[in-house]
Order: structure tokens, then sequence, then C-alpha cells
């Protein structure tokens, strides 16, 4: 599985904490319901995307409280969007996400507070500290939870289970030859037909992700990269791909939360993975028949679905 593969790639790990005044938080509180959410950069501005387990016994009376969102329900979820252009907040958020190594796993709101989770290289500590005290340390209630070794991206993400069942989906696909246009494409001719990265985010058409390089093709010589450990073969850079761009984009336009994307490419043959809330299975599934029509040459296939327990927490790379 691809995030066995790139599991422990980055080696730091940062969990923060601190307080806004926000209607989402005292929701949260009022009724001691722990969230898992999904920040989405956009280039006008960002937006938050909120799953939320309909096991816990709203009414419509408690739901009032989050009439200024757009709200969707389906039989298993309350889904809604918080509108974050021109917060502090963002800002923040997109200088943290300017740190080339930098992978944000998830963001946890639960009692009154708003944890982030995120991974990166320790060859970018001095440009995280500063992106934390430059971005966060002026909110209310700041704390950094801890900063130190990572476990990993598994461990994250089990860790981010607890506050919501999560699934692992993933995805094979038969790249199609129009697609494999070394031309147009500086990741394809520089790196070949082999390599693994994870996603940062999508900034309009444009997505950014860390590569790790395993056959040592990149190097600081290479404009469109920037490069992050040249020991661990790590570097940062944009790419384009319309399956991505479609999942992202079609899963927040459908209020679906999906956290990490690890993608790998070898020969023809393009995995991607997704980590799902369990409530919105369906609603991704639904993303996925979508993607299925509206792509018939890559083929898209399901490679895996499983509980994000199972994963092999003790993965090394490939």
């Amino acid at each position: 599985m691809i995030i066995e593969e790139i599991n422990n790639r980055l080696d730091r790990l940062v969990v923060f904490s601190f307080s806004v005044d926000s209607p989402v938080l005292d929701f949260s509180l009022k009724h001691n319901v722990p969230m898992v959410v999904r920040v989405r950069v956009t280039r006008d501005g960002g937006y938050a995307i909120v799953n939320l387990d309909k096991q816990y016994p709203f009414d419509q009376d408690d739901l009032r409280d989050l009439e200024k969102f757009d709200i969707r329900q389906t039989r298993d979820a309350v889904m809604f969007r918080i509108e974050l252009t021109g917060t502090k907040f963002l800002e923040g958020f997109k200088g943290l996400n300017g740190v080339p190594s930098v992978v944000v796993d998830g963001v946890v709101i639960q009692d009154g507070y708003c944890y982030v989770y995120f991974r990166f290289h320790s060859n970018d500590e001095t440009k995280v500290t500063h992106a934390l005290r430059s971005g966060f340390m002026d909110f209310d209630r700041y704390a950094i939870q801890y900063i130190g070794p990572s476990g990993g991206a598994i461990q994250s993400f089990m860790e981010l289970s607890q506050i919501t069942p999560l699934k692992y989906v993933e995805i094979t696909s038969s790249v199609p030859p129009s697609f494999m246009n070394i031309t147009n494409d500086p990741v394809i001719l520089n790196l070949g037909v082999s390599w693994t990265r994870e996603m940062k985010y999508l900034l309009g058409d444009e997505i950014r992700a860390v590569y790790y390089d395993e056959h040592t093709l990149l190097t600081d010589k290479n404009s469109f990269v920037t490069e992050i450990s040249q020991k661990d073969r790590i570097y940062e850079t944009s790419f384009s791909n319309p399956i991505i761009e479609f999942f992202v984009k079609q899963a927040s336009e459908n209020f679906t939360i999906t956290l990490g994307m690890p993608q790998k490419l070898h020969g023809k043959t393009f995995y991607f993975s997704t980590v799902v809330p369990r409530v919105v299975l369906p609603d991704f599934f639904n993303t996925m028949k979508e993607a299925i029509k509206k792509f018939p040459d890559w083929e898209l296939d399901i490679h895996y679905v499983m509980d994000v327990e199972s994963l092999d927490q003790d993965a090394q790379p490939q």
C-alpha cells in the first residue's frame, strides 16, 4: 500500500492547539461532539468542511446553531462548509503550508479547541517555527501540544480515527498514453515513471506535493523543484493531474472530507489513496462512480478499503 511506503519519510510531527470565537467550536463544546475538519485553500480564499456522525442525537433546534452554514444531511451524517476567506486562521494556514515539507494530516475541533496535526522534514524546522510564531501564536489559548519525532502518517491517522472512525481507500488506474507526455510534464521528464508523493494542497488547478525520489534523478539544478533534503532525496514541486483534481474538487463540492492523498506512479499504473470518515464513505463512492464515468480511459478500480486501525504502523519505505 502507498501509505506504508511513504509512512516514515517525514521525520517530525507537530500538534498545536488554539481557541477562536466560532459557532462551530461553541457547538462542539455544547454538545460534546469532537469533529475532524478538512481545510481547503483556493485562489480567492479558503474554506473548511466538517462531517458529523448522526450517532449523536441532534434535533433541529441543535442544528439551528449551525444555520449560518450551508448544511447537507444524509442518513448517516451532517455535512457543512465553513467559509474561511479573510480570516486570520486561513492566512496562518497558508503560511504553514508554504513550508516546503509540511503535510497537514488533519484538523480537529474538540473541547472548545482547534488542534492541527502536521508532519514535516527536520531540515525545515526553522521555517516551521517561524510559520507557527507568525501565523498562530497570537491566537487565544495557543499551545504546542507536541513537537518531536514523527511516528509516521499511519500513526497520525490512527489518532484522528479516535475522533471519528476513518477508512483507508486506495485506487489504481492505468494512465492513458496521451497523458504520458514528457514534453509537457517536468515531473515525468525528470523522475520518469517511478515515484511516490504526498499531496500538500490544491490551489486552483495547481497541486503542490512532497516528492520522494528513489532513483536520485532530481537535483537542486532542477529549477521547477524545491530541495527539502538531498540526503533523503525529498523535494517539493507542483503538478497537474485531472483525476486528482476531480476527486479533490468533487469531494469538496459534495461536502465530503478526504484526508491525505499519497500517490505513486509505477510504469503506466497510477495509484492514489485517501482517508475518509466512515460516515461519508457512501458519498465518497458517489464521487468514485462519477470519476469512472468521466475518465473511462483511466480504468479506475478500487484496490484497498480498510479501517485505518488495521494499517501496518511499523511499515518501512520500500
